[in-house]
């Protein structure tokens, strides 16, 4: 018994969707409105007349013609009533077809392109790097290097760039001091007035940084600790009341 198994292939194309691609442009059908029927019997005769015991891509052909049978049979179906008062808009079958046809026909262009691109370098010659003959002399101008300088020097930028580098880092220097904190702190104190406590947040500005907040914070602690002010928290982690003392109770700590 043979053992060879059944292939055929269609003449002059390179898939089922090129002669179907075909069939369409040589009857200049508008590819979003294929008229089905016709398409389907073209192809079909096509393929009896035309296929040969050659490849094995009958797999590929039989499918597509199968796809268009199908798409005719559901064409050929009635509209459902039902269905239409519910749908706004039928799908058509012949539209997953059609998204095929437009991908295989930008792939095609694409081809046709890169195919112009690889003709036209052919065209072109490229000549082999050719070292100049050891017997050739070139002297150089007056005041240029030589070829044993410049390897010098390049081999000293490739060692000065393998060393290690340690990042620079830079430290910025102090908005906030804590002695021009106290004065701001004792003037806005001295202008509210001894009997009114403010909060903390009061003696910074509107958008305080961190350092701002800290040195802030010091410059009311070495008030406090000079008997300037009084501060008070009802509980841990409440708001903190800064208020000025009174001329007559301050020891110390008047220096303005």
């Amino acid at each position: 018994m043979s053992t060879l198994g059944l292939t055929f292939s269609v003449q002059d194309y390179t898939g089922p969707l090129d002669l179907l691609l075909h069939l369409i442009r040589q009857q200049k059908i508008d590819i979003y409105d294929i008229p089905i029927a016709q398409i389907t019997s073209q192809y079909l005769d096509y393929i009896h007349h035309n296929a040969v015991l050659a490849l094995d891509s009958a797999g590929d052909y039989l499918v597509l013609a199968s796809t268009l049978m199908a798409i005719k049979s559901k064409m050929l179906l009635p509209n459902n009533p039902l269905t239409e008062e519910t749908d706004d808009a039928t799908e058509d079958p012949r539209e997953g077809l059609v998204n095929q046809l437009l991908i295989y026909e930008s792939y095609q262009k694409a081809a046709v392109i890169l195919r112009q691109m690889a003709d036209k370098r052919a065209l072109s010659f490229d000549r082999p790097p050719q070292a100049p003959p050891s017997d050739t002399v070139q002297p150089l101008a007056p005041g240029l290097l030589t070829i044993d300088a410049l390897r010098l020097t390049m081999e000293r930028i490739w060692q000065r760039e393998q060393r290690p580098k340690f990042p620079q880092r830079t430290i910025p220097l102090e908005k906030h001091v804590i002695g021009t904190q106290i004065k701001r702190v004792r003037q806005f104190l001295r202008a509210v007035g001894a009997k009114r406590a403010v909060h903390f947040e009061r003696l910074l500005s509107t958008t305080p940084s961190v350092d701002e907040v800290v040195t802030t914070f010091l410059a009311v602690l070495e008030m406090l600790k000079d008997e300037e002010i009084t501060c008070t928290q009802e509980s841990f982690g409440a708001p903190l009341f800064v208020q000025w003392r009174s001329a007559q109770n301050v020891a110390k700590g008047m220096i303005s």
